[in-house]
């Protein structure tokens, strides 16, 4: 991923109503461009001129990778709510655990609303105020990440190389098979070294 690719890409989200196809490791391509464009800015020493135009550029990536993710999200909220199907091959890993459980709550919601109209409230099949218990697990990060939101709707990070955290099963799957993290496995209390 460079600069003029992500250019393109925020070019026709930005122009299209329809999601476009993303790489599968979209995001993790997107932080590590601007983790390079921030060390350029911090390598720049001394060299006022060229920390102002290394400055320029990381503001530039980051708000196109920022508005990228926005156009997206609302894409997918829009779909969602008009009960349309969002086809899973146009969604990264992260787009995809969010569109579900998206519909997974707008679902409910509907149905609380036919319910409404058709024979008065019906209540969610959930009606315990306490959140579902999420399974965690630990893991350490191999570069430096952004933070994300987790299954649980919670905010983790953003993280930098060598970070250990405890994220969500599901989410820390994905960084597995990404190759952002790797699991902590720990034995008799001692953690061997990953």
């Amino acid at each position: 991923m460079n600069r003029d690719e992500l250019y393109r890409i925020w070019k026709i989200e930005k122009g299209e109503r329809a999601l476009q196809k993303l790489p599968q490791a979209f995001y993790s391509e997107v932080s590590r461009l601007l983790n390079d464009s921030k060390a350029s800015c911090e390598a720049t020493g001394h060299d006022r001129t060229q920390k102002s135009i290394s400055e320029k550029e990381f503001k530039i990536l980051r708000r196109l990778s920022t508005e990228i993710a926005e156009t997206r999200m609302k894409k997918i909220v829009d779909a969602v709510l008009s009960r349309q199907d969002v086809a899973a091959t146009l969604l990264t890993q992260q787009e995809a655990e969010f569109a579900e459980q998206l519909a997974i709550h707008i679902g409910d919601y509907y149905r609380f609303i036919d319910g409404l109209v058709q024979t008065g409230p019906v209540l969610p099949e959930k009606t315990t105020s306490e959140p579902a218990e999420t399974r965690l697990e630990v893991v350490r990060f191999l570069s430096d990440f952004p933070a994300i939101i987790g299954v649980d709707l919670k905010t983790y990070g953003p993280f930098k190389a060598e970070d250990i955290a405890t994220l969500p099963v599901e989410n820390a799957s994905a960084l597995i098979s990404q190759g952002v993290v790797k699991q902590v496995r720990f034995s008799e209390g001692i953690a061997p070294a990953v």
